[in-house]
């Protein structure tokens, strides 16, 4: 496929930021490697060159309207979740803000292998965001700020394959506000668990119980996804309390206050008041999820702080193409009206 010069511009650039990110985030993996089979891995630098190539020369007539208006780049919100308690607050970023057609559109970037022939992605892929908490609660954020100028959510999916490299789709997601009003009653009861949970954890004296009489494994969730991390430890402890830091893993404390720097930036217009992580009880969409999941995960990464030691590939493959896309939208969108807070 011919390429013009402006293209090769633009995924020169993204791909440098794609590096950095994988440099600045990677502890152990490479961005060339062989899987545990000889095979090589298909998310690595090859790979995210071609799909940005592929993406560029797909999107760019699109980004490139009059009436497409890129709002803002990695935008973090702080939105309250209960108004009898102020202090309860919901937090996290959008990706992208646009305004196209006179209606206002969140993006979410998304990377998949569920590589479909016809498709290019699988049914069960697309269908996973209806209904998707992740979405319904950046639609709620995005509902605070836009109001009725708020249209829907687009997932842009991209297919990460080791041959079809030219696989995109936006998935249009839209919800009536009896639908963000169940999700907006489900984060509130799945945070009181949380809160449950960790009251009686506080309240455990007995140094010699023989097993953690809070959160709660969920076996179901233990060969999921590529498998638990901490599924060794749930095999080896009853009682985790009892046990110090466990090798192969770190102490890294999950900050999204600060890391969304958000004391530093301000949020939207949907919070009029400056958020605090002492005073303010904070969640986000991650930690909600992974008590879900599974209570236990929670607690080895939440309570006690513990990150596997290994790199996650899909995760790192994931951050870096958000960090290509924020350098490819920023290049060919309308500059006008831009919030850029990355």
């Amino acid at each position: 496929m011919a390429v013009n010069q402006d293209t090769m511009d633009v995924v020169r650039d993204a791909m440098h930021a794609f590096k950095h990110y994988w440099e600045e985030n990677a502890t152990s993996a490479e961005l060339f490697e062989s899987d545990a089979g000889g095979r090589p891995e298909i998310r690595n630098a090859q790979t995210a060159t071609e799909m940005l190539f592929n993406y560029v020369e797909e999107r760019k007539s699109m980004l490139g309207r009059p009436d497409f208006e890129l709002l803002a780049i990695e935008r973090p919100f702080a939105v309250p979740l209960d108004p009898d308690d102020k202090h309860l607050i919901y937090i996290g970023k959008l990706d992208k803000v646009v305004r196209y057609q006179k209606r206002v559109y969140i993006i979410e970037h998304k990377t998949t292998t569920s590589y479909k022939r016809e498709g290019p992605f699988q049914t069960a892929f697309v269908e996973s965001f209806s209904p998707n908490s992740q979405v319904d609660g950046y639609l709620y954020a995005g509902y605070h700020e836009y109001g009725k100028e708020l249209k829907a959510c687009w997932v842009d999916a991209a297919l990460v394959h080791k041959d079809v490299h030219d696989g995109f789709r936006f998935i249009p997601i839209e919800r009536q506000w009896a639908q963000i009003d169940t999700w907006l009653w489900e984060v509130r009861y799945w945070i009181e668990q949380i809160e449950a949970n960790k009251e009686v954890y506080r309240g455990i004296n007995d140094p010699d119980s023989e097993y953690l009489a809070a959160f709660p494994k969920n076996t179901v969730s233990c060969t999921q996804y590529g498998g638990c991390p901490y599924l060794d430890l749930c095999k080896m402890w009853s009682n985790p309390s009892h046990h110090a830091d466990p090798l192969g893993f770190r102490l890294e404390k999950w900050e999204p206050f600060d890391e969304l720097k958000l004391a530093e930036r301000g949020s939207p217009a949907v919070l009029r008041r400056q958020v605090s992580p002492v005073i303010d009880n904070i969640y986000d969409n991650t930690r909600v999820q992974e008590f879900r999941t599974c209570p236990r995960k929670f607690y080895y990464r939440h309570v006690r702080d513990w990150t596997p030691g290994e790199d996650r590939r899909p995760l790192l493959f994931g951050g870096a193409w958000h960090a290509a896309m924020d350098v490819v939208w920023d290049l060919l969108c309308d500059k006008k009206h831009r919030v850029t807070v990355s």
